[in-house]
């Protein structure tokens, strides 16, 4: 349904075009969540966000960034009126859902915990505080292609512990 969207994604950028091309799973999202009209539209716009963000910095998950971006237009879709307490929804996540994050934030933990101390570091430098590689580079005295090097390794030791876990 929205492939079409993905395609025409600029051919100088391989691994962002390769992200974003399998964006099916962000369409099922989408239709299961909203009108086939307002999926569409949501589909697009999520996409065109990722692009122009990308122009500006690196993004490490681009289908991630898409399925955020998609999550905030949905809530901002239909608010429920305000004189209408009785049919406003639990925002709380359920049971289920609330073992699966602690789990989730568990093997994080753990991931983090045996990692190297300057991968350990870089990382949450980077995607916890949000300093700049530039930054990071010039605070712990290593090149910037050093500390892109530590992000996605450590992004690949996050994921090992997470697939592990989920095979036993």
């Amino acid at each position: 349904m929205f492939s079409r969207s993905v395609s025409s994604v600029n051919q100088s950028e391989p691994e962002l075009h390769q992200a974003l091309k399998n964006a099916a799973p962000l369409a099922r999202y989408l239709e299961k969540n909203a009108s086939s009209a307002d999926a569409a539209d949501i589909f697009q716009e999520s996409i065109a966000r990722v692009l122009e963000q990308a122009r500006q910095k690196p993004v490490l998950n681009p289908l991630a960034y898409a399925f955020t971006v998609a999550r905030h237009m949905l809530m901002r879709l239909k608010p429920l009126p305000a004189d209408q307490p009785d049919e406003l929804a639990c925002q709380s996540a359920n049971p289920e859902e609330m073992a699966s994050m602690q789990q989730t934030v568990a093997l994080f933990s753990q991931a983090l915990e045996v990692m190297p101390a300057l991968r350990r570091q870089v990382f949450v430098l980077y995607r916890m505080e949000g300093k700049s590689r530039s930054c990071i580079a010039a605070l712990l005295q290593i090149s910037e292609e050093a500390v892109a090097k530590h992000v996605s390794r450590a992004l690949a030791d996050i994921q090992r512990q997470i697939d592990r876990q989920h095979t036993v």
